[in-house]
């Protein structure tokens, strides 16, 4: 006789006993209310509680013996484990970063995913004798959905996309003699726990790769004009000089605790920066300050018409004058106007970097010539 368990059913069930409230779509719980009680009930599925469900339909399905026929023959019932699966979720509030995540990290484990690494995630020993696939794929299961596969023995490890919700990882076994591991369902601890650690494995040699910093295009957004109602800003492009000024003089603004006024701004920016109001009128000014209002990096001081950045505010204006005159600067400086001298160079790790960033350039430069 084969039954089929789904231990997500089980957690509905226990979660609807307790009269916890939650969202569930298909084998993935979207919502609850009380996350200690959902991994409570996660935890009670245990080898007891799945034999007393087997033995009452065992009993009302399978074939029937009398009290003789017990009597002269010691019966008993024994259940194995033929396929079973485990997951981990990776939760995300947005679907933005699941699904840079998810190709990347198809991109690198098809390229750094290599026998001896599945070797060691599996917790096995690789000789030349191994039965079974030892190998990485990515299947399509439909238009746009994507799955990666890394197989070991008659076991294989996937990762996919659910519900633009969850990043899943998650290990099936065929077979349970390929971890070392007994089929009996008594052992079913010992699989969890196994199966645990496998799949933290992958995970942690995936945080190792994916170290880096995801695409966010967050320049590209803020220079495209934007429609808020019937009222349209302009974009703000990181080139503007008369941005990065009025950035520049907003971030300073650390004794006006209750905003500034525009004309307090419009005097602190002549006066930072040396300009005669011709060359930067009160209008323009405001024209500057509208637009940073629409893209939410400026605000209001409640009803008065004194303005100070918002938490975006200040992070985008940091990000702006960091990239000018710690970045951009530096590096358009050396590329246009004088190659730096390493004789003279200053004991600093930023001059440091610099340099070691113009020779990269540089070497790009070459290469590019000499093709």
């Amino acid at each position: 006789m084969q039954a089929y368990l789904n231990g997500h059913s089980f957690i509905e069930q226990e979660l609807n006993r307790a009269k916890i409230g939650f969202r569930k779509d298909d084998n993935a719980f979207l919502a609850v209310d009380d996350v200690t009680a959902l991994q409570a009930a996660a935890d009670k599925l245990s080898p007891a509680i799945i034999r007393e469900r087997l033995d009452y339909w065992t009993l009302i399905l399978g074939p029937k013996f009398s009290v003789k026929e017990r009597q002269r023959i010691n019966l008993s019932r024994f259940y194995s484990i033929s396929q079973i699966e485990y997951c981990r979720n990776f939760i995300f509030k947005r679907n933005f970063p699941i699904h840079k995540l998810f190709e990347r990290s198809c991109e690198l484990g098809l390229w750094r995913l290599t026998s001896h690494k599945i070797s060691d995630i599996f917790g096995q020993r690789l000789h030349r004798r191994i039965s079974g696939k030892l190998a990485t794929v990515i299947d399509q299961i439909e238009h746009g959905h994507h799955v990666f596969r890394a197989y070991f023995k008659h076991a294989f490890l996937k990762q996919y996309e659910k519900f633009s919700r969850y990043l899943r990882n998650e290990l099936c076994s065929n077979n349970l003699k390929d971890f070392g591991l007994k089929k009996g369902l008594d052992n079913l601890e010992a699989v969890r726990e196994k199966f645990q650690a496998i799949t933290g494995r992958f995970a942690s040699f995936q945080a190792q790769w994916l170290n880096v910093h995801v695409d966010f295009p967050l320049l590209q957004r803020i220079a495209l004009p934007i429609t808020i109602g019937s009222v349209r800003y302009p974009g703000i492009k990181i080139h503007e000089t008369r941005i990065i000024r009025l950035m520049e003089v907003l971030l300073h603004g650390g004794t006006h605790l209750g905003g500034w006024t525009a004309k307090e701004i419009h005097q602190a920016v002549l006066t930072t920066f040396g300009l005669s109001e011709k060359g930067y009128r009160l209008n323009q000014l405001r024209y500057d300050l509208r637009k940073l209002k629409g893209h939410a990096l400026l605000e209001r001081d409640g009803s008065r018409y004194a303005y100070r950045l918002t938490t975006k505010g200040v992070e985008v204006a940091l990000l702006f004058l960091f990239f000018h005159k710690r970045l951009c600067g530096p590096l358009a400086n050396s590329r246009f106007h004088h190659q730096p001298d390493a004789q003279y160079r200053p004991n600093s790790r930023l001059e440091t970097a610099y340099h070691r960033a113009d020779k990269a350039i540089q070497s790009v430069v070459d290469l590019l010539a000499a093709a």
